[in-house]
């Protein structure tokens, strides 16, 4: 008897609960939607039409599909700069401080324009809109002797690079592995921002 009577207030419970517009789990009325990623306008490598292709798989809001989808995410590259931010005193060749500098680290900094459309109306559900990171890299000069090499205690020349463990890079080297780390926090701001609409 206890038991039929658990059942009873559970059910009504149920009842009160979906009467009242309470759900348990996900709402009805929301939905997974799908999103097709064109390739990102400006990215040569892929990497980066890659990377969100991955943050939206992985949102759970989100599919992406390349085909077929509900919406179609259109990304562009518009701008890609560098600026410097760290210097340093050049040295002479007794290991004196010059008067003049020289650059050592930079910060770069990628800028992107996103559009989300839906496919079927052709219609703009969100954007356009500008979206921004950057990363700083430090680097060094492959054709200044003081960056690739030191004089060590008996007066030895020593290169550099075979004591750095891969950290100092040329300035192109280092602007290339500032990338990735850019391309992630864009494309995290990029699903933020289209999975709000869920």
């Amino acid at each position: 008897m206890r038991n039929k009577k658990k059942i009873f207030y559970f059910f009504t419970l149920l009842f009160f609960l979906n009467s009242c517009s309470y759900h348990l789990g996900r709402n009805e009325d929301s939905k997974i939607s799908t999103v097709s990623v064109p390739y990102v306008k400006g990215d040569f490598s892929g990497l980066f039409t890659q990377e969100v292709i991955r943050q939206i798989s992985n949102t759970p809001s989100l599919t992406y599909r390349y085909s077929n989808a509900d919406s179609k995410l259109k990304i562009a590259i518009i701008d890609n700069k560098v600026d410097q931010i760290g210097y340093k005193y050049d040295r002479d060749k007794k290991d004196q401080r010059k008067k003049n500098i020289r650059q050592t680290e930079s910060r770069q900094t990628i800028t992107v324009n996103i559009e989300l459309m839906d496919n079927k109306t052709n219609e703009t559900i969100l954007g356009p809109y500008k979206i921004s990171a950057d990363e700083a890299f430090d680097y060094v000069d492959q054709d200044n002797l003081n960056d690739l090499s030191f004089v060590d205690s008996n007066g030895n020349r020593e290169t550099v690079l075979a004591f750095s463990l891969g950290q100092l890079e040329s300035f192109e080297n280092a602007k290339d592995a500032s990338l990735k780390p850019i391309y992630i926090q864009l494309a995290q701001k990029i699903v933020d921002a289209i999975s709000s609409q869920w």
